[in-house]
């Protein structure tokens, strides 16, 4: 007999919820970038997030680059 899953309870109201996220960006040298994001609701918690090009973009490739943020966020 095939197991039913089990259902998971709804973590978020009907009507929606608010995200209040507030970033500071800057280039730094070369082509690499650095965010500050501070998630201000929910959570209070903040994420420093690292980029930078290869070396076809004059970058040195230390990072993701910013196309690879974007396609993850959006697969998420």
């Amino acid at each position: 007999m095939e197991a039913k899953p089990e259902r998971m309870e709804a973590r978020f109201s009907a009507k929606g919820h608010k995200i209040h996220l507030v970033v500071e960006a800057e280039a730094l040298e070369k082509q690499r970038k650095k965010a500050e994001v501070s998630l201000q609701r929910p959570g209070g918690r903040t994420f420093t997030i690292h980029c930078d090009e290869g070396a076809y973009l004059q970058g040195d490739d230390t990072a993701p680059p910013p196309l690879a943020y974007l396609s993850a966020s959006v697969a998420f």
